[in-house]
């Protein structure tokens, strides 16, 4: 096998997301409920990227995290209409955890942010307060500056 060969997962949803510091695309056959992580190693100019497998230990730690607040419907006040989003990171900002969002099939630029509480299959969403979502903003920009032209 050739080590430049590109591979693509037909009948999967992918999603590229961050997990603290690490860049990893989930790859999702819904089909067969059957879910992979893989560790980006680097995006290449033609929108495929550089994998390699984590492990299963971690593997394991990140899905247990992630797979039940992964994707979530909001409900937008002003419309009152729900949209689904998909999570793009997860990162620490003060001593809590959040998560932003992107809609699925909306803009990736405009993230929403929740707070990330509990552990592993546990995890739960919470709405952050005005002053915590100053300080996870923040964060978050600090952290993702490089992709959103900061």
């Amino acid at each position: 096998m050739a080590s430049g060969s590109n591979y693509r997962f037909h009948g999967a949803d992918e999603y590229a997301f961050y997990y603290e510091n690490a860049h990893l695309l989930l790859v999702d056959w819904n089909r067969d409920d059957a879910k992979f992580l893989f560790l980006i190693r680097e995006s290449l100019d033609d929108g495929t990227y550089s994998l390699s497998y984590p492990g299963e230990r971690y593997t394991d730690t990140v899905l247990d995290a992630v797979l039940p607040v992964f994707f979530v419907q909001v409900t937008e006040e002003e419309d009152e209409s729900a949209k689904r989003y998909v999570l793009g990171s997860v990162f620490v900002a003060g001593n809590e955890k959040y998560g932003a969002y992107y809609q699925k099939d909306g803009n990736a630029a405009q993230a929403v942010l929740f707070k990330l509480l509990g552990e592993g299959p546990d995890t739960k969403l919470e709405v952050p307060t005005d002053g915590e979502y100053e300080t996870a903003v923040q964060a978050f920009n600090e952290l993702h500056a490089d992709l959103f032209g900061g």
